[in-house]
């Protein structure tokens, strides 16, 4: 794995600063930027994300993996002429590859060969996480520890000796505290270091006990021989754990291999009277919990702990869900209320913008096209981006602070009564923000049912994109109510979720669900900078994401609101008046007329396609439109409508590449379509004999 460092870094990075122009660049080219590959590697909650945000800045895009629907993160930082190619892998607690987030980043780190693996350590828990350095070290990476949380630490009196943790560890250890972005120059300095080799990282092995050493030597000696692309000591050593991906590789160059390491691994069982997987780890902790003896001491008094004292009331059992919905509460009225200049401000722009583009082009139909359809339809979903915006910045100040770890464990107790597994509590958080990756990070969970029976739920919870549905229904027709309105969505789409999945766990899936562990990080208070970053990262994500699929569709429902030729705009006689009244009567008894049912049909693509549709069917002034063809009631059942009926396109191939089952995609579609309809109806109903 390691590698001799080839060439130098440039020092010629501050010439793009000096010399802006194209022209002199051509005549006085800069050298180029030595790449250095960098893993971002660490355990959940160690503040991972946060660094990674101030190590790239902005300078960051998401894709996925090659081959697996697993998101891939990465960003570039320039630094003393170097690009720095920063790549964040899964958060996990080891590389024994038992599931696919481990899988990912162990095979990035033996096939990709990055020329560093930043390890993030939590200061304030060396001895649990010092566990996946030694991984990585068997694995011959050249390791970077960022040694994160440090104030933290000192606050609980944890005092560490880094020069000597260094020296123990054989690798750079560099002080860092991610959420004021301190440390961050240091660790850009010994990644450039460690990369050119004028900082050495050897890191430190594991030498355990004679017997192991013997078996691991025998194997080392004929994996030599076959197989020089990975470390022999590491495939050694998951040769005697019945690594099945490793025994799958070397059964394909050396069966014999496969049965030497068969009887070995019996031999020190039967020895020491314990699993292979016990002594291994057993033998590592005596390592860690030597090189921390001698490097941790604890001094003075510990400051209060503040984290204990707030989690008595916010995991209290009796008061942990109703501050749960309390804060949803708050951050709905927060993005209600913060964003309505903003709003306001860019409904008028839309406006000007219309009647500017109606009174200064001859042409009626390219006239009609770009005020009716592309500012019509842009404009109905754009002027809520301040509130989306908004909601994201809440919601990263809740990551931030360290609360969403304890959501997950507050509503460990009621999934695991409907019968979801504890670890489907993070994708279905993950799913407030978007249900494509909500999907996703279903990968964690190790059992195939546990998965797919979350996998079937997940996109019940209410994603960023129904959020402009949800904001302009209640906004129109709730006035001050808007936000609890607002909140009664979030509400039963968990509620939904969790029924659905004890229906179905009933039906199809009776077996044992495993245990949920998950570490509780301390509170701490999130920078401005963080926050704001998260913030634009994912509202622009969300611009991407929606603006080109707007633009697309707003022109397709203008074409079809506009043929043939002739007939009123939008009206019964067009193209989507056709569409829409050969369904209209299915969604009569639920209030709906053609107009709605069109919009209906479209937000199969995206769901806030439905507010561009009918920006384009009934004009850009929704607040005047709307109610002359929804009431209160109806408009709330196609909330319930919007919140529940089928996924979105994006949502839909996800499911079927992660399930790689047709059957099980389209019982999702078909189930929450039905589920949609039945429910809005329901309300529609209640609310006639009530009202």
């Amino acid at each position: 794995m390691s590698r001799k460092p080839s060439g130098k870094c440039s020092s010629n990075s501050k010439f793009y600063l000096i010399c802006p122009l194209r022209f002199f660049r051509k005549i006085f080219p800069a050298k180029p930027a030595r790449k250095i590959v960098i893993g971002v590697i660490g355990n959940p909650n160690v503040g991972k994300s946060t660094l990674f945000n101030e190590l790239t800045g902005a300078k960051q895009y998401v894709a996925n993996w090659p081959g697996k629907t697993v998101e891939k993160k990465e960003g570039i930082r320039f630094w003393k002429g170097c690009e720095l190619h920063f790549v964040d892998l899964p958060g996990t607690y080891s590389l024994s590859a038992s599931s696919l987030d481990e899988l990912v980043s162990r095979e990035f780190i033996l096939n990709e060969k990055p020329d560093v693996i930043i390890d993030i350590v939590d200061a304030s828990n060396l001895e649990r996480h010092l566990y996946l350095f030694l991984e990585l070290a068997e694995m011959g990476a050249r390791i970077i520890i960022a040694l994160n949380k440090i104030d933290i630490a000192k606050a609980k009196g944890i005092q560490i000796d880094i020069e000597k943790l260094s020296k123990l560890l054989g690798t750079p250890v560099i002080s860092t505290i991610a959420t004021k972005g301190e440390g961050i120059s240091h660790l850009c300095d010994a990644i450039v270091g460690v990369a050119l080799g004028t900082i050495k990282s050897n890191p430190v092995l594991v030498k355990y006990s004679k017997d192991v050493e013997e078996a691991i030597r025998l194997l080392e000696e004929k994996i030599k021989q076959k197989i020089e692309k990975y470390p022999s000591r590491w495939i050694a050593i998951r040769l005697l754990l019945k690594d099945r991906d490793v025994i799958k590789l070397v059964s394909k160059v050396a069966p014999e291999i496969i049965k030497e390491a068969e009887k070995l691994t019996y031999r020190l069982e039967k020895k020491y009277g314990q699993s292979i997987e016990t002594i291994i780890a057993e033998q590592k902790y005596r390592l860690i919990e030597k090189i921390v003896s001698e490097t941790v001491k604890y001094v003075g008094h510990p400051i209060l702990d503040i984290t204990d004292l707030i989690d008595t009331v916010v995991l209290n059992k009796y008061l942990a869900i109703p501050i749960f919905i309390s804060i949803l509460w708050a951050i709905f009225l927060f993005t209600f209320d913060a964003a309505t200049f903003l709003v306001e401000g860019i409904d008028f722009l839309f406006e000007i913008l219309a009647d500017f583009a109606r009174n200064n082009i001859p042409n009626k139909l390219i006239a009609s096209l770009i005020t009716d359809g592309i500012i019509a339809g842009l404009g109905s979903v754009l002027v809520f981006v301040p509130n989306i915006f908004f909601l994201f910045l809440a919601v990263s100040f809740l990551e931030d602070s360290g609360y969403f770890a304890r959501a997950a464990f507050i509503f460990d107790r009621i999934m695991r009564k409907v019968g979801l597994h504890g670890k489907s509590v993070i994708p279905l958080i993950l799913g407030l923000g978007c249900n494509v990756p909500a999907v996703m990070a279903t990968r964690g969970i190790e059992s195939e049912e546990d998965r797919l029976l979350t996998i079937a739920v997940a996109p019940l919870v209410p994603c960023s994109a129904r959020f402009p549905v949800f904001i302009l229904l209640a906004g129109i027709f709730f006035g001050k109510m808007a936000a609890i309105v607002m909140l009664s969505m979030y509400l039963l789409g968990f509620a939904l979720a969790f029924l659905i999945a004890l229906i179905v766990r009933k039906i199809f899936y009776k077996g044992i669900i495993s245990p949920f562990i998950i570490e509780m990080p301390p509170y701490s208070k999130p920078s401005l900078k963080s926050i704001s970053l998260h913030m634009w990262i994912r509202g622009s994500h969300f611009l991407k994401k929606a603006g080109g699929i707007i633009f697309l569709m707003s022109i397709v429902i203008w074409f079809l609101a506009s043929m043939p030729p002739g007939v009123e705009f939008g009206g019964p006689g067009s193209y989507a008046g056709i569409i829409g009244r050969s369904l209209e009567f299915l969604f009569k008894p639920l209030g709906f007329d053609w107009r709605i049912v069109t919009a209906l049909i479209f937000g199969f693509v995206a769901k806030e396609v439905v507010i561009d549709s009918l920006g384009v069917l009934l004009g850009q002034n929704l607040e005047e439109a709307l109610p002359q063809i929804l009431t209160p009631i109806s408009a709330y059942a196609l909330m319930v409508f919007v919140l529940i009926y089928t996924p979105c396109i994006a949502t839909i191939a996800t499911i079927r590449s992660e399930t790689h089952s047709w059957k099980w995609t389209l019982f999702v579609v078909a189930y929450e379509l039905i589920l949609a309809y039945l429910l809005a109806f329901l309300v529609v109903f209640i609310g006639n004999l009530i009202f």
